[in-house]
């Protein structure tokens, strides 16, 4: 489950887009990187990876993290912010 947001600290608002942190209450695993095709977008999980990547795109938004940690970056067009909301709910729902 996402249980914060934080403004990332690698933005690219020169081009119009921000990114924020989403910390989660528990370890990135499998079953999280299965629910973002929840999503709209393309799904890559490169699992067989030392540490397992995993990126979704979409025209909107990307969200990329690493399987283990406890937080995974949302970049999103600035016009776009209400897409984290509808990502951060879809992701949350059970």
């Amino acid at each position: 489950m996402i249980i914060d947001r934080r403004r990332s600290l690698e933005t690219c608002t020169e081009s119009g887009w921000d990114a924020e942190d989403l910390l989660t209450d528990t370890e990135i695993d499998d079953e999280f990187v299965h629910k973002l095709k929840r999503l709209e977008g393309s799904l890559i999980y490169m699992k067989a990876l030392k540490k397992p990547f995993f990126k979704l795109e979409y025209h909107d938004y990307v969200i990329k993290g690493i399987k283990g940690d406890l937080f995974f970056r949302m970049a999103y067009h600035k016009d776009s912010k209400y897409k984290v909301d509808e990502a951060i709910e879809r992701l949350n729902g059970e």
